[in-house]
């Protein structure tokens, strides 16, 4: 039986991110998006939960206004970026010190999670800001 982070990867790898946050946007209502996004926090093992603001801050950082990353990542190039950036910025190389340890059956529930939480969190930003909707190329309705 598939993970989901199996059955993610072998569905949308080759999709576009930008695709997967607009498809967020326009299937899920602005509360239930920051909502996940607490949820997913909530889920975290208890030792990473206190780092979760900084790391979503780091992807923020890395991510949130490259250009190149919104046109071109594929879902599977945003997984292996923001689990590197998980890497860096949480306290889990003991467990996750590469996107091959990533992909472990071991870890496939916490790295689904550092995917989902960013993920979730730039879907909440984009839902709320028509600028950041449109640097990303996303539209979260017929006029944008």
């Amino acid at each position: 039986m598939q993970s989901q982070l199996e059955k993610f990867l072998n569905g949308a790898s080759e999709k576009s991110y930008r695709e997967l946050i607009q498809y967020h946007i326009k299937r899920t209502a602005t509360r239930d998006l920051q909502k996940a996004v607490l949820g997913e926090m909530q889920m975290l093992p208890a030792n990473l939960q206190q780092f979760v603001m900084e790391y979503i801050g780091a992807t923020n950082s890395q991510f949130g206004y490259d250009q190149t990353f919104w046109a071109q990542a594929t879902c599977r190039q945003a997984f292996d970026a923001i689990i590197n950036v998980a890497i860096n910025v949480l306290p889990i190389r003991d467990r996750i010190s590469s996107v091959t340890d990533a992909l472990k059956t071991s870890n496939h529930v916490l790295a689904l999670q550092l995917f989902q939480i960013p993920t979730l969190s730039f879907a909440y930003s984009a839902s709320t800001q028509r600028k950041q909707r449109k640097f990303m190329g996303i539209r979260k309705g017929f006029f944008g």
